[in-house]
């Protein structure tokens, strides 16, 4: 049988074995030998845009071992195998798209057939694993029918035993959940406890194998990336660490040195997220405090101020509560009121003009206000400090 067609018949085996499609693409040529997957996953408007990933994919996994794993555009992931006929033509076994989960439990999609495979670690292994030693078979360059071979049936049954009965460590991904939202708010001592205990999970539910290791390291550096972006971190100095850490990682080849590497890694990037931001707040309620005071005049808004120092609304209250202790309007009558306390010491202005000098509507609203802050009414303050 002609060496396309056995790695064709290959693709299918596997499909019909696991549910996950499988195909094959052409290196040089840059094409795939079946169907792409524009055709069974429609994720994207009825259309696939992940063939530069597919080609990067496969690219990988020919310098990486003969295997790598990875995520289309889409989120979705996809297993790569090498294939390298002796002194002849490159291929690509391609594997996908499905989705890891402890439970293995079927997720709706927007597939042909309304489901995306779901595996877990140990399946996604299996098919890893299988998939390239029948890769290394047919790349040997012995003829064998993919159909009768008793060596393929030896080796998809044992597959087959792999994704049935092995034993799964439970990963509690509830906990991942929880690490997001203590980055979000700040909480940083919580959070590293957290990821200590998240990462002794990953060294134990990926037991020996490096690879597998890698791939959930590299997915819960990208959920922290997130969080921390969501919290205020600045967005460039996080992708750039981001993607450092995608490459430093790959260079790691043994459980020691990506051990070591991991813990310079979390460092600095605590260091960026949580130190960042007590100097990023102190700035911009310097910046908040400057607009406020230029405009005091004026009728703000929390859109208005927010927009200036380009955060969301929600997101500077956060900030003003915490380090300050107050909400947007309360800030702002502050330092209205401490530019009042000028107008009363250095002139003799009446109140009613003081009030709509620094922002108030009316007297009365301006003298509850000052009286609420200072602890007596503007006229007894003035009165006070002349008298003094």
């Amino acid at each position: 049988m002609e060496f396309q067609q056995q790695a064709l018949q290959v693709c299918e085996n596997i499909s019909t074995l696991t549910g996950v499609y499988c195909t094959l693409l052409d290196m040089q040529a840059k094409h795939f030998c079946k169907s792409p997957f524009r055709e069974s996953c429609t994720m994207e408007n009825g259309i696939c845009s992940a063939d530069m990933a597919h080609s990067a994919g496969c690219a990988e996994a020919s310098r990486w071992n003969g295997r790598y794993m990875y995520r289309c555009p889409c989120g979705y992931m996809f297993l790569a195998v090498s294939l390298r006929q002796l002194h002849q033509a490159e291929y690509g076994l391609i594997a996908g798209p499905f989705v890891l989960s402890d439970s293995g439990t079927p997720h709706m999609g927007q597939a042909e057939n309304g489901q995306i495979p779901c595996l877990t670690m140990e399946r996604a292994r299996a098919l890893g694993e299988i998939a390239q030693a029948l890769c290394g078979y047919l790349a040997g360059g012995k003829q064998m029918s993919v159909s009768d071979s008793d060596v393929q049936k030896e080796t998809l049954h044992t597959m087959y035993s792999m994704m049935q009965c092995a034993e799964r460590i439970s990963y509690p991904i509830e906990d991942e959940r929880r690490l997001q939202q203590l980055i979000r708010s700040g909480e940083k001592k919580e959070a590293q406890q957290l990821l200590n205990d998240l990462l002794l999970e990953l060294y134990l539910a990926g037991g020996n194998d490096l690879l597998m290791l890698k791939l959930r390291i590299r997915d819960l550096i990208t959920l922290m990336s997130r969080a921390a972006t969501d919290s205020g971190a600045d967005v460039t100095e996080v992708l750039a660490l981001c993607d450092r850490s995608v490459i430093e990682m790959e260079r790691m080849r043994d459980f020691d040195s990506l051990d070591a590497w991991l813990g310079a890694m979390l460092h600095r990037f605590f260091d960026l997220v949580f130190d960042f931001n007590d100097a990023k707040h102190q700035n911009i309620i310097r910046q908040v405090s400057s607009y406020i005071q230029e405009h005091l005049s004026e009728k703000l808004t929390l859109e208005q101020v927010a927009g200036e120092v380009h955060l969301s609304k929600s997101y500077l209250c956060r900030i003003l509560k915490e380090e300050l202790g107050c909400t947007f309007t309360e800030y702002a009558n502050r330092l209205r009121i401490e530019r009042s306390k000028t107008y009363l010491h250095r002139s003799a202005m009446p109140l009613s003009e003081i009030a709509c000098a620094v922002g108030f509507d009316d007297q009365s609203y301006f003298t509850r206000i000052f009286k609420r802050v200072v602890g007596m009414p503007p006229g007894k303050y003035r009165a006070n400090n002349l008298s003094a």
